[in-house]
């Protein structure tokens, strides 16, 4: 959250906060600042993904000569994509980067591109239509993004459906799926270097990284199937009606 942005507005939200017979969040995250301004129930319903869009593709092998990390973001600070360009400094040359999404860093992001050098490693794509990403996270090995804030992430989970070994900050609402060598790998915030590091994991351990793809997409399987989402919602409501 952007605490300058919201401070102003703090006692209106607290406010309506307080007078809510329920509140609904995305996340464990979202729930407990929902908490702390004041909501009394706190119900958590998270966003899932149709996973019928994505083909969990078979991803525990890697061509070490040709490492394709990817992530889907917009372009902004909080997103950490200068981080990942910056770990690319600690990795082989065989590693490249694939980005998606657009935003107010893109002319700040190809600047740093220039200056580390790594024009041929970092491939900038701009705006893709939601229904081109699961083409997109199909053809890469690994998805990476070191947020320095998440209301949940649908992006990693995204990823984890297409079959994709993550690595993400434990901030936000991210822990609630990602567990550190079970579904995913974490990385410190701000650390090109830590970003490196799990990388590096991914594409040495072979066993590691199969049972995290495979323990990843069973959770999302589980608990973010969106048509499963649907059936609790329903429930839910009909409840408190």
């Amino acid at each position: 959250f952007n605490r300058v942005y919201i401070l102003p507005f703090r006692p209106l939200l607290s406010y309506g906060f307080r007078g809510a017979a329920q509140v609904q969040a995305i996340s464990q995250f979202l729930g407990n600042w929902a908490r702390r301004m004041g909501a009394k129930e706190v119900e958590i319903i998270p966003n899932g993904v149709d996973l019928k869009k994505f083909n969990a593709l078979e991803h525990s092998t890697i061509d070490t000569s040709k490492v394709r990390l990817i992530t889907t973001s917009r372009l902004v600070e909080k997103n950490g994509v200068g981080d990942i360009i910056e770990a690319l400094t600690f990795l082989p040359e065989t590693v490249s980067l694939q980005i998606l999404g657009t935003g107010p860093l893109g002319k700040t992001l190809k600047k740093q591109v220039e200056s580390l050098e790594l024009g041929r490693r970092v491939q900038f794509i701009g705006f893709v239509p939601q229904a081109e990403i699961p083409t997109y996270l199909a053809q890469a090995d690994i998805f990476a993004r070191p947020s320095l804030s998440e209301g949940q992430g649908i992006s990693f989970i995204e990823a984890m459906a297409a079959g994709l070994p993550v690595i993400a900050t434990p901030v936000g609402g991210i822990p609630d799926f990602l567990v550190d060598g079970e579904t995913g790998l974490f990385c410190e915030p701000h650390n090109p270097d830590s970003i490196a590091q799990a990388v590096k994991r991914l594409i040495e351990d072979e066993v590691l990284r199969t049972r995290v793809i495979a323990q990843a997409r069973a959770m999302v399987e589980e608990r973010y199937d969106w048509d499963l989402i649907a059936e609790e919602m329903k429930r839910r409501v009909f409840s408190i009606v």
